[in-house]
């Protein structure tokens, strides 16, 4: 896992270089301002940012990637006081049944287009890299830039877990060893919420 992040953190240097020979801004994501909220049936919270950037030309981002770390996936609705340890067993069951955070332990979105749709409102294109599939991922988001802070708020999307292979009680695919049939929807709604900051 060492070696994967220290490639993950090369590629974000890559986009920082890249920027800076072309005598474009950066913008590096602050990763304790960052977050991906996500809801899936009764259930939401959110994901932590590992590392991330931005490259900027004339106020607009024209390059980007961030990176999700799966291990930190965290539920909001349930109480510990009131749930316990289910709370705990619920979070692992996500990390090591569903997304396999222990094989792929990050999800990254590279920003392949943008385009503008009215005011601060964009659309962003890209490749997102979830359990080991990548697939074309758009969505419209918030941009701001202030002085040297750029802010990116999307607006909810959602996404069908089966197109990246996650399909641990899918109803497209029930598992025989769930004896009450019990299915979770294959529909993930997700929120991105990032700050990033000039270097």
């Amino acid at each position: 896992m060492k070696r994967l992040t220290l490639f993950f953190l090369f590629l974000i240097m890559t986009l920082a270089t890249y920027a800076q020979q072309s005598g474009l801004s950066f913008f590096k994501v602050d990763t304790l301002q960052s977050k991906v909220l996500w809801k899936c049936d009764k259930h939401n919270g959110i994901i932590k940012v590992k590392t991330g950037g931005f490259v900027v030309e004339d106020q607009q981002p024209v390059a980007g990637r961030f990176i999700i770390d799966m291990h930190s996936i965290k539920d909001l609705d349930m109480n510990p006081k009131q749930y316990g340890t289910a709370v705990l067993i619920f979070e692992n069951t996500l990390k090591n049944e569903f997304f396999h955070a222990d094989k792929y332990p990050y999800a990254v979105f590279e920003l392949g287009e943008i385009s503008k749709i009215e005011n601060d409102l964009y659309q962003l294109t890209g490749d997102f890299t979830l359990h080991g599939i990548t697939n074309c991922l758009s969505f419209k988001a918030h941009i701001n830039i202030k002085d040297d802070t750029l802010y990116m708020k999307s607006e909810k999307f959602a996404i069908d877990r089966t197109d990246w292979g996650i399909y641990r009680m899918s109803p497209k695919r029930p598992y025989s060893d769930d004896e009450n049939g019990w299915t979770v929807s294959d529909k993930i709604e997700l929120q991105i919420d990032l700050k990033a900051v000039k270097e």
